[in-house]
């Protein structure tokens, strides 16, 4: 049985955790996607070939996020979860933010 577990933590690589049955009892395997590989994997299901990259591996990940000042709206807060980058296209690279 596999249930997979959407995790909003910030985590270099899928995490496997595997829970021990008692007897004859199947174990359970629960896989922690961060939401940057869950949004590159609903990207490639909808035919965009692109990559989630590990976290902080790219320098634009490393800027303020300026525009996300530019609104009255928006959070000054912002938490980086991820670059996902995007092949074939007009777009590069497609940002993960959190507002707080």
């Amino acid at each position: 049985m596999e249930h997979t577990h959407h995790s909003s933590h910030a985590q270099s690589h899928e995490e496997e955790e595997e829970h021990g049955g008692h007897g004859d009892a199947e174990p359970i395997v629960i896989k922690r996607v961060a939401a940057h590989q869950k949004l590159a994997q609903e990207m490639k299901k909808s035919g965009i070939d692109c990559d989630a990259l590990p976290y902080g591996s790219h320098q634009l990940e490393h800027k303020e996020a300026y525009y996300s000042h530019g609104f009255a709206l928006s959070s000054r807060l912002v938490t980086n979860k991820g670059l996902i980058k995007v092949n074939g296209k007009n777009i590069d690279f497609v940002q993960v933010l959190q507002r707080n």
